[in-house]
């Protein structure tokens, strides 16, 4: 693994700080169709932060009401779903006045007028007045020259709006769909079986969650003919070994690691390497059993400003790199981020300059930085583990008594063999594919005696069984599962069935023998213990000997699996679309079962500055695509080409001296295999960022 000097991680970091300095000015974008959605033109100025009503959309949706808040311009506005399932939507500050119009049944909002601005160097929306299908209308703000009309098309309602907003709105479109479209739902009945109904197949929210900062990529040798499993690429031809190509999870490909969408290489690089020598300073300046005030009296002013500037430097990459991988925008995380980022700035730093400049540090300062030291570990825990950290009253006291212990989770170590001993339809099924999965492993064996392991391997990771039957059995169970789950843990459960039998599989593969993967989730679940215990006691532990050895404990990722063909769906449902940050927030598309194979990518930018897309498939540049300043742009493949791997975009845009980064968001999706030809329709936006 390559090591990065402390000079190069702070060169790095000046670079992304300088880059996240860069002043944009505005740009329009345009109006396009697909099928069922149409956005209008975008009005105001470039400042705010990017927002999109895209992913919460459902086609067929109503509005029960708009609220507008405004005085000398637009403060806020916020529109409230009736149907399918009630939600409000709020887009700016709070300041203004509110004012609401309350829509009837079949009542919809068919226009827009808007009106923009300069408030002293930021271009702003200062009037919006909003008209119904029945004449009604609700107005606020301030009219100016600069305005516009914007009308429904002919048989659409207003569903969502775009734009970029912060304490006021600073720019506005709107977000039009067919009125008389109809939304797909994960339950819709795809015909009937012995088992009763079959629903969607998608691959859904929770098969790209990360549980670990990096994985390390599998690797297995090919076979007799030179042929790698699927889902794995050539390595090295000399040693005969294939490399996993990085899964949905962990998108990103870092030589031989993988790590979490929106990450970046040289930082996992920098963070190990920073890992190791602050680890080194920490033991020498204080030893094994020294404790943090005998650092403070005794060791050389020199050596101590060099192991005081690696922990701040530590301490930002750790936190430029959390804010890269969630990039929260108002949100608790996000305080936390900011209360941490406040500690580094108001109390390390200054500390570690003064011991540089050789200036006193007075005894109050020096107090409040080995409380802080404790604060700092505290924010962090809140920072990387709030949900296990808030799931219970229990592990709140734990973190408070520094005993770093996580729920047990029965449903998950016991998941498979729970589900088999009930009387479900789906525990039957479950049985009877692992009979399949033995059946099929040891037929293989007996058909080619002489076929090795890697034979065995390359043929069964291209059967019928994995590609189809393990696919559909496992998701046969879901409309079962979300009769008493959630939506988001019943796909979980179904996620971590499919690993099991990816384990079962495996081991039938290698043994011929096989303890039905009853130690998956408990390999899985011990790993996140251990993460957990180790960045718990490297924040309180001076030798930073642990927090060493918890930036290398990270689990061996293999290909995503046993997805299966996908269903027709949006690209949020169908196929795990997510972005990260702002800069394509609102890129949206359809997924179709059944199609001419082709992949259509369509960039429409809101940009003034030119920018280049790298599109990215199962880990790999293929692409990189030109985008000109408010342009469009348009890129094209089949599905033959991308499927069964990600499909992963980030963009490389100038700063402000001109050096072009590739900071400021990403955006992921899963691109399945199709026996009937498929389609995917990507819409691409670009905003600022």
């Amino acid at each position: 693994m390559p090591r990065r000097t402390v000079l190069q991680g702070v060169a790095l970091l000046f670079a992304i700080a300088a880059y996240g300095a860069s002043v944009i000015e505005a740009a329009a974008t345009h109006t396009y169709l697909d099928e069922d959605i149409q956005l209008s033109e975008v009005y105001g100025g470039p400042h705010g932060d990017a927002f999109s009503d895209m992913s919460s959309i459902k086609l067929g949706q109503t509005l029960s009401s708009i609220t507008v808040r405004g005085a000398a311009r637009i403060d806020a506005v916020s529109t409230h779903v009736a149907t399918p399932v009630e939600a409000t939507w709020d887009h700016g500050g709070r300041g203004g006045t509110a004012t609401t119009l309350v829509l009837d049944t079949d009542e919809y909002i068919n226009s827009m007028e808007i009106h923009w601005g300069k408030k002293k160097s930021h271009i702003r929306v200062f009037y919006l007045k909003f008209t119904t299908s029945d004449g009604d209308s609700i107005s606020a703000g301030t009219k100016t020259e600069n305005s516009a009309i914007v009308k429904a098309p002919k048989g659409f309602q207003l569903s969502g709006f775009f734009g970029r907003a912060a304490a006021e709105v600073d720019q506005l479109g709107v977000i039009w769909t067919r009125r008389s479209a109809k939304a797909t739902n994960l339950t819709d009945n795809m015909g009937n079986d012995w088992f009763g109904k079959r629903i969607r197949n998608w691959v859904g929210p929770t098969l790209g969650n990360a549980k670990d900062t990096a994985c390390y990529r599998q690797m297995v040798p090919y076979n007799s003919s030179k042929v790698c499993p699927a889902g794995y690429t050539m390595y090295d031809p000399v040693d005969g070994t294939c490399i996993a190509e990085c899964p949905l999870a962990y998108p990103v490909n870092c030589f031989l690691e993988c790590i979490p969408q929106n990450d970046d290489c040289a930082l996992e690089i920098a963070q190990k390497a920073v890992a190791v020598l602050a680890s080194v300073v920490n033991v020498a300046t204080a030893g094994i059993l020294g404790t943090v005030i005998s650092v403070y009296r005794n060791v050389r002013r020199n050596f101590f400003c060099a192991a005081n500037i690696v922990g701040v430097l530590r301490s930002l990459i750790y936190y430029i790199r959390f804010k890269q991988t969630t990039a929260p925008q108002g949100a608790v995380e996000e305080i936390l981020a900011v209360a941490y980022q406040s500690d580094v700035v108001i109390v390390d730093l200054p500390v570690a300059i003064c011991h540089c400049l050789g200036l006193h540090v007075p005894p109050t300062l020096v107090f409040s930085g080995i409380v802080m030291m404790i604060v700092e570990a505290i924010v962090k825990q809140v920072i990387v583990n709030g949900d296990e950290i808030l799931s219970s009253a229990q592990n709140v006291y734990n973190l408070l008594y520094n005993v770093s212990v996580l729920n047990s989770s029965s449903s998950s170590v016991d998941e498979l063999q729970e589900l088999m001993d009930t009387n479900s339809t789906c525990g039957y099924q479950l049985k009877r594919l692992t009979d399949h999965v033995i059946l099929s492993v040891n037929g293989v064996r007996k058909k080619y005696p002489g076929a090795t392991i890697n034979d065995i391997r390359v043929k069964i990771s291209r059967s019928s069984l994995v590609l189809k039957e393990i696919p559909e059995a496992t998701n046969n169970c879901m409309d079962e599962l979300l009769s008493y789950k959630t939506k988001q843990a019943a796909y979980e459960t179904r996620d971590l069935l499919r690993k099991t039998f990816g384990v079962i599989v495996e081991q039938l593969v290698t043994t011929a023998t096989t303890n039905k993967g009853a130690f998956v989730a408990e390999q899985q679940y011990m790993l996140e213990v251990t993460n957990y215990g180790l960045v718990m006691f490297s924040g309180l532990d001076p030798t930073r000997i642990v927090w060493l050895a918890s930036q290398f404990v990270q689990p061996t990722c293999g290909p995503t699996a046993f997805i299966g063909e996908i269903d027709d769906g949006s690209l949020y449902d169908a196929l795990g679309l997510q972005t990260i940050d702002e800069a394509f927030v609102g890129s949206y598309g359809t997924w179709k079962k059944k199609g001419d194979g082709k992949v259509n990518l369509i960039f429409t930018s809101s940009d003034i500055k030119d920018v280049k897309v790298v599109i990215h498939s199962g880990g790999k540049t293929i692409a990189k695509v030109p985008v000109a300043a408010g342009g469009r742009a348009t890129w094209n493949s089949t599905v033959a080409k991308l499927e069964d791997k990600t499909l992963y975009l980030d963009r490389w845009r100038p700063n402000f001296i001109g050096i072009p980064g590739s900071g400021g968001g990403s955006l992921l999706l899963w691109v399945p295999r199709a026996s009937r030809g498929g389609h995917l329709t990507l819409h691409v936006r670009i905003n600022v960022s």
